[in-house]
């Protein structure tokens, strides 16, 4: 599941980076609003009107709703390292410093976190962020936990 805030297990994608394909049915419908009565841009009495019109839509965050949840409540940190999931000394200034962060933030994993129950049935599950690297090491160990418990 690419975008767990649409909870659509439909998406073409790649879980490795995150990227998945757009569906149509996700693009927002755009209304155009009508000129008021015969208002004019050359009217310098309607120069706010006029300036509120051209200003560019608010864009929607580049994070949804679902992993800025996780970062709040993880207070943005790796949870098998403890690290903090991008490494920033302070916030972003710059549309270009918060365009490089959000791309860092695209590589943290999620992580579904199982916790069992002391008989063997499954207690829990919930999505956490970790990093690429911590992920992998944390599959790797429950996969060689597994190829040695599973053994003659």
């Amino acid at each position: 599941m690419f975008n767990k805030s649409r909870r659509n297990k439909w998406v073409f994608g790649d879980r490795d980076s995150g990227n998945y394909l757009q569906k149509f049915a996700w693009t927002r419908i755009v209304r155009h609003h009508m000129v008021t009565g015969t208002a004019s841009p050359d009217d310098p009495a309607l120069a706010d009107y006029w300036n509120s019109r051209r200003r560019r839509p608010r864009l929607q965050p580049p994070v949804d709703r679902t992993t800025q949840q996780l970062l709040d409540s993880q207070r943005a940190r790796c949870v098998h390292c403890g690290q903090l999931l991008l490494h920033t000394d302070r916030p972003p200034q710059t549309p270009q410093e918060w365009e490089q962060w959000y791309r860092g933030l695209r590589k943290a994993m999620d992580h579904n976190a199982i916790s069992l129950r002391q008989d063997g049935s499954t207690h829990d599950l919930q999505l956490r962020l970790l990093h690429t690297h911590c992920h992998r090491r944390t599959r790797g160990k429950r996969q060689a936990s597994t190829l040695h418990t599973s053994g003659p």
